[in-house]
């Protein structure tokens, strides 16, 4: 059902309206590096990428089966310098409209979103990604409100989403009005179990909250 997605995959779809096709106006800030970070976790999951201490550091040799994880990793195979994990989540954030797009791009190609093209007042273009085909948004949702307040099975792949969508501001979508307290309670609790996904949702929590501040200024 879920169409070989990955993590990053994933996320887009929760932050996606189902009908408009647009970010939903929340995570707009924070989405371009949690969808950093979902790749880098999912190179760490592979094996491809290891945390030593707070750095980044490359296998040597071997390689990802998937365009984009290939791209970020030969990008951390080839810096001069060894970064912290934080870092790469700032640099690669900073490009993360192209990732989005991308990412975009392939949800299209499996048939899950639609690519629709507008024109704003009649003239500015637009594309909007509304879905196509619900199921696979429905699956995550599933998997992921039973693994925060229903006791769950609770993967390590499943972790990692509920960390990236707490990081976010997605959690509280997934419940009712009177289950969100609770629920973004249990998933702070599962995103400090992660070693790598709460370092990267501590980092683009700080973002969020940086922006949020700023905005307010």
């Amino acid at each position: 059902m879920d169409k070989n997605l990955n993590l990053a995959e994933e996320l887009l779809l929760l932050a996606v309206h189902e009908k408009k096709g647009t970010v939903l106006l929340r995570a707009q800030t924070a989405l371009p590096y949690g969808l950093a970070g979902a790749l880098f976790i999912e190179l760490v999951e592979a094996g491809l990428l290891r945390l030593e201490g707070k750095n980044l550091i490359a296998a040597p040799s071997a390689y990802a089966q998937d365009e984009l994880l290939e791209e970020v990793l030969a990008k951390v195979r080839t810096s001069k310098r060894v970064h912290s994990l934080k870092s790469w989540v700032l640099r690669m954030g900073r490009s993360g409209g192209k990732i989005k797009k991308k990412l975009l791009t392939r949800l299209v190609e499996k048939r899950i979103l639609q690519r629709e093209e507008h024109r704003v007042l009649g003239i500015f273009p637009t594309v909007n990604y509304p879905e196509a085909d619900s199921r696979p948004e429905f699956e995550i949702r599933r998997r992921t409100s039973a693994a925060i307040l229903r006791g769950g099975t609770r993967d390590e792949r499943t972790a990692a989403l509920i960390s990236l969508a707490y990081a976010c501001d997605l959690i509280g979508l997934l419940f009712e009005k009177g289950e969100r307290r609770e629920a973004k309670r249990r998933a702070r609790e599962i995103t400090k179990s992660q070693p790598v996904g709460s370092a990267v949702a501590h980092t683009v929590a700080a973002i969020r909250a940086a922006a949020i501040i700023a905005a307010s200024s």
